[in-house]
Formats: structure tokens, C-alpha cells, sequence
């Protein structure tokens, strides 16, 4: 709990919490909901491995002296093959995340999508005493009668209380929430008996006119989704082991902790986001313009004293009878101190540089451990403790839905203890100007990684035998180096190993490339990267309520200045005057009262400073929020960019 080792993310996250609270106004505008979660576990199988090298040493594309020579990573593997550990793993033994529960609207269908195909969620809600349970349910999102939409159409108040049903909009049809059988067909209603009831047509045999429900459940305030099975079919799997629960972050379910939660889709891959968030080393430049920097020198490793720690774990549903799980995970451990910064301030830094004493004082003091942990296929969770295992006080979780080739939706919370929670768009605020710093660096990263994966596919089929090819693209892409890099290899290999196995990937890699989609430049501009009320804004209702309070009050903000101006000129230009208030009530004498009235408000609100002094505040209210609203809309154009780039010399000294 020493200061010197605190925490530079957890510092970054309350001083960008409370820097809004006094630059900006309005912060009331939205208010927190509490979060809601559920109780589910599982089993972990650990392996070992004989082999610490991760790749052939005399690969001159990956020789390192940083990587190859010094120590190497713990590791836990059963065998020498780097990809052993990936053998079973299984994509659709999963749960995948989707939104957080909190931002789907009550009894209005959305649309998410999961591996390139759409779906349909809804929420709904049912009496349960004196309060309120949320239901959920989801489906593809397809209509079978003309492949219309259902997010486009409506809940229906028919059903139920738990279960409601989905009317498509296009010719009415509708649908059971819970296991998608058509209900009703309005044209077929009338050649039928008019007082017969749609709830007849039900039979167990499913019918081409049936939609297709998937299991959707709600853990930790996340949605997760099951689109492989329906929602009896995952009941039913669950309970014999065949596919994993949703996976979860401890300390969500701890007394005391405080969620903020933060989402953003971007036109980015899905695995290139997840090894952008892994990759500690890119902290100290690409984000040089903001203090969180500093937090990312805490995870890296040095190749010296601090080197990175790597474990290894097949995982297994807590039921399953197999000896090999459909699971994998891996946490990355390492001393939590300075490295580069502290490099940076005791070998490159210029004469005039100022050290800090103090905190060179406290380095001596026992280090934190730093962990970082993949529990595949979407979530990663990181933070600090004393021994690496034990409770953290502040973790950073993320959920990275794999909306389809090329695409991915970011889910991300600051879970903290704190006394209190702040409103969302707060932490908006800060964490979309962060990600703005990096997203567009990844454009050329994307690009060579997604093309090379299609290349990869197309020998393949060539081969012939998908089983035994190897698609090493990140090898062959990559150029290894840094020791804090050992977890970003290992990641590569888990990528590269099973992404053939994920559902359409392959078919949608395949057809990108013919169609040389990776080759267009005008889809990958910086303002369709950055477009944050895309991405942002019309998914999240907290940061859209914000958007239309800040244009409420520069709508007020305006007229209220336009009238002061209006009624001080008024005044002086004319000779009005007002009489003593008359008790009379009649027509003329109320209108003399109230015109009266209205002098003596217009001569209180424009007398002297008091005129002035309104007129600033009126300004500075429509000013700041008109630049709060901004925060939600592209903005990080190349002139904003260049000028942050100039702050990396203000981290690493150059020589």
C-alpha cells in the first residue's frame, strides 16, 4: 500500500473522475444504477510442459537476445508442441458477451451481432414482490417469413409476465421470447375462427415458421449470449458439463466494490484489440499524453530483475468428464515498478531533468505483484496485489465481444473500492479520449494481419488437411523484441492455432480477400475509426442522455442571454413604467399587473454588475456544455494527434 508503488491507472481513473466535476457543470446529469449478479462456477486442469523456449531458437525472424537469451517464462504445457495447449479448445463451448444489461432499453428489441450473424435482444421485466426482475430473451435476427429483421419490430404485451413475445414489423408475424415459436400470423386469422386464439398453433414439432431462440443470461451486469444452442439446449449443457458458464471477475461479486462501465465498437478486429490491450509496452508512447502511461511501465517486464511470469491452464466445465477441457487461460505476473520510467530518469534523462528522490526511496520498499489474465475467448482482467493472488483493490476488466471478422465491440469496467460510484459519463469522457490515442495506430496492424490470415485460409484449402496446416500469421507478421512481449507471443500462437476453428471465420476471411477489402483505404480513415457517436454515443443511453441534456441547456442557455440583451435595450430605448400592483380583478387590471411584473424582473435581472455577471454565466453554461457535448462526437483529428505525439519526449528523453 505504499504511495511509490501505487497504482498509476488507479491514480489516472480518480483524477479523470473528479477533473470533470470542476472543469465542467451539469455533472448530475445522469445518475448510477446499481449492478446486478448472478453466481456461477467452474474448474480449472493444470498441465505442465518440459520445454520453456517458445520458439526455434535459429528463426532469425524471431531471434532476441531480450527474449531468447535472458530467463525464460514459467510455463505450463504437457508437451514441447507450442500449440498442444489448443488442441480442444472449442468456440462454441462458450458464452460471449454482448452488451451490458444496463444499456438495453425496456420492451424495445437492439440488435448485436456475434461472429459476422445478427441477433435480436430484448428486455423485459416481471413483478417480484415489490420489485421488478429483468427478463431476457434473444433470438436470431431474421423473421422467417422474408428474412426481415425482428430488431426493427416491437414487444408485443401479450404472454406472459417472464415471457413476452416479438412481432416482426413488416407483416405482423409473432414470436415466443423463450423458445421462438411462431404465436400468431394475423392473414391466417381471418380465414380461421375469429375468436380463436394464436397460443392454439403451438405443438412441441418444431416449424419453418418458428424463429430460432438462443440462450442469453445475464452475469456481473453483462449479457452474455449463447448462439450456438437454444436456451433449453444450454440449460441442459450447462448441467452436464459440455459447455463453460459465463466466465467472471472475483471481485465484482465482493462487498464494497464500485463498477463503472464503459462500452465502444470499433472497426478493428476483435483479436488485434485483445493483443493491443495485452501488450504493456505500448502504454509509455502511444498514450504519452496522459498520465495512465505511467501505469503501464507497472506490467511490463525489463529482461533484468523484473522478468514476466507466464502460467498456463486448460480449462474444463465443472461437470465435464473429459481429461482435456474446450477452455484456456493465461496469466501473465510481474514485479509492479518502474521500468522504463526509471530508466528513462537515471540514464537518458538530460542534465536539467529533476529527480524525484522520494520516490527513488520508496523502490526499495516490497513490490506488488502486477498480473494480467486471458481467460479465453473474451475476457481479460488486470491489477495489482501483494502476492499476485490475493484480492485486488482495484481491477481493470474487459470484455471484448468478437462481433465479426474486422469488428469488435469493446466492454470495459473500472472495479474499485470507493465509497461512492460516479455517473458514467465521466469515466466516458476520459476513457474515449484514451482509446482515441491508440485505435488508428492499429489501422496498419489490422490490415497485415487479416490479409496474411486470408492468404493463410487459401493454402489451406490448397493443402488440403486443415487439421495439420499451421497458420502461423503473427509469426511471420511480428517482429518479437521486448521481454514484456513473451505473453503477446503466446497469445499470437493461441490466435493463429484455433481462429480456423471460429464460426465463420474462415468463409468471411475468404471472401474479404477476393473482394480485397484490406486494400481501401477510404474505409479506414481516421474520422470513420474515431467516429465515437457511432460507436459510443447512440449504443450507450447514458452518454446519449448527456448529448440531449447539453443541447437542452445550450438551448436555454441562449435564450435566456438573448433575452437579457433583448430586455436591457428595451429599457433603455423605451419610457416604461409600472404602477402599484392592483387588487382589481379584471382583464385590463391583470394585464397591468402582469406587465408590471415583468418590467420590474427585466430592471432586477439588467440593473448594473447583476446584468453583466448573468450574461458571463450564461455564456460559460452554453461554452461548457457545447464542449461536453463534443466529447461525445469525433474528435481526434491528425492536428490533436501530432500534438500528442510531442509529449513522447517528455517520457523518454532523447538523446
Amino acid at each position: 500500500n505504499n504511495p511509490s508503488i501505487e497504482d498509476k491507472t488507479m491514480k489516472f481513473f480518480y483524477f479523470a473522475t473528479f477533473l470533470p466535476l470542476i472543469t465542467l457543470p451539469c455533472n448530475a446529469l445522469i445518475t448510477s444504477r446499481p449492478l446486478q449478479v448472478t453466481t456461477l462456477r467452474y474448474s480449472l486442469i493444470t498441465f505442465t510442459r518440459e520445454s520453456p523456449h517458445r520458439f526455434n531458437p535459429i528463426d532469425p525472424l524471431h531471434m532476441s537476445s531480450a527474449v531468447e537469451i535472458d530467463s525464460p517464462a514459467v510455463t505450463n504445457r504437457s508437451d514441447d508442441s507450442s500449440n498442444s495447449s489448443f488442441d480442444s479448445f472449442d468456440y462454441t463451448a462458450h458464452w460471449y458477451p454482448v452488451c451490458w444489461a444496463r444499456d438495453v432499453p425496456l420492451n424495445q428489441p437492439i440488435r448485436v451481432t456475434l461472429f459476422d450473424v445478427d441477433y435480436v435482444l430484448a428486455k423485459t421485466n416481471k413483478p417480484t414482490g415489490d420489485s421488478k426482475e429483468d427478463v431476457f430473451y434473444a433470438m436470431l435476427d431474421s423473421c422467417p417469413h422474408k428474412k426481415v429483421s425482428l430488431s426493427e419490430g416491437r414487444i408485443t404485451d401479450c404472454g406472459t409476465p417472464d415471457n413476452k413475445y416479438f412481432q416482426c414489423s413488416y407483416h405482423g408475424w409473432a414470436f415466443d421470447g423463450k423458445d421462438g415459436k411462431c404465436v400468431e400470423i394475423p392473414q391466417t386469422l381471418i380465414a380461421k375462427n375469429p375468436n380463436s386464439s394464436g397460443d392454439k398453433r403451438r405443438t412441441n414439432k418444431r416449424k419453418r415458421e418458428d424463429a430460432t431462440a438462443v440462450a442469453v443470461t445475464q452475469v456481473q451486469g453483462m449479457i452474455w449470449i449463447q448462439p450456438f444452442l437454444t436456451p433449453l439446449e444450454a440449460l441442459a449443457a450447462t448441467e452436464e458439463g459440455k459447455i463453460f458458464p459465463p466466465h467472471r471477475i472475483p471481485e465484482i461479486d465482493l462487498p464494497g466494490y464500485q463498477t463503472i462501465m464503459a462500452v465502444r465498437d470499433f472497426p478493428i478486429d476483435w483479436t488485434v484489440l485483445m493483443e493491443n490491450i495485452m501488450d504493456p509496452d505500448h502504454g509509455f508512447f502511444a498514450h504519452s499524453s496522459s498520465s495512465a502511461a505511467y501505469g503501464f511501465d507497472l506490467y511490463a517486464a525489463d529482461g533484468k530483475e523484473n522478468t514476466m511470469k507466464i502460467e498456463e491452464k486448460v480449462m474444463k466445465a465443472p461437470k465435464s468428464k473429459e481429461d482435456l477441457g474446450k477452455g484456456w487461460t493465461i496469466t501473465s505476473s510481474v514485479n509492479a515498478v518502474e521500468k522504463l520510467k526509471k530508466y528513462n530518469r537515471e540514464v537518458r534523462a538530460s542534465h536539467n531533468t529533476k529527480t524525484d528522490n522520494k520516490k527513488l526511496e520508496q523502490l526499495d520498499v516490497p513490490a506488488k505483484k502486477s498480473t494480467t489474465t486471458f481467460v479465453a475467448p473474451s475476457l481479460i482482467h488486470m491489477g495489482r496485489s501483494q502476492d499476485g493472488s490475493t484480492t485486488r483493490s482495484f481491477v481493470t476488466g474487459f470484455w471484448i465481444c468478437p462481433v465479426g471478422a474486422g469488428r469488435s465491440r469493446f466492454m470495459s469496467a473500472g472495479i474499485s473500492k470507493a465509497p461512492f460510484s460516479v455517473p458514467r459519463w465521466i469515466l466516458h469522457v476520459s476513457l474515449n479520449n484514451f482509446l482515441d490515442q491508440d485505435t488508428f495506430l492499429l489501422c496498419g496492424q489490422h490490415k497485415a494481419v487479416l490479409q496474411k490470415e486470408a492468404e493463410g485460409y487459401l493454402d489451406m484449402e490448397s493443402s488440403g488437411d486443415e487439421h495439420s496446416y499451421v497458420n502461423n500469421v503473427r509469426k511471420s507478421t511480428y517482429v518479437y523484441r521486448s521481454p514484456s512481449e513473451r505473453l503477446g507471443m503466446r497469445i499470437g500462437q493461441f490466435f493463429d492455432a484455433t481462429l480456423y476453428r471460429a464460426p465463420n471465420r474462415k468463409e468471411t476471411m475468404l471472401a474479404r480477400l477476393k473482394n480485397k477489402i484490406y486494400h481501401e483505404p477510404s474505409e479506414m480513415t481516421r474520422q470513420n475509426v474515431l467516429d465515437r457517436y457511432e460507436q459510443h454515443t447512440k449504443i450507450c443511453p447514458d452518454s446519449k442522455g448527456t448529448v440531449k441534456n447539453c443541447e437542452s441547456i445550450m438551448k436555454f442557455s441562449k435564450a435566456f442571454g438573448l433575452s437579457l440583451v433583448s430586455m436591457k435595450m428595451m429599457l433603455r430605448t423605451s419610457r416604461l413604467s409600472y404602477n402599484t400592483i392592483s387588487t382589481d380583478l379584471s382583464v385590463s387590471a391583470i394585464k397591468q399587473a402582469c406587465s408590471s411584473i415583468t418590467i420590474r424582473l427585466g430592471e432586477y435581472l439588467t440593473y448594473g454588475k447583476r446584468f453583466y455577471f448573468l450574461l458571463t454565466m450564461s455564456f460559460f453554461l452554453h461554452y461548457a456544455a457545447n464542449k461536453l457535448r463534443k466529447e461525445f462526437f469525433f474528435k481526434r483529428n491528425e492536428e490533436v494527434h501530432r500534438n500528442d505525439v510531442k509529449f513522447i519526449s517528455k517520457k523518454w528523453c532523447d538523446l
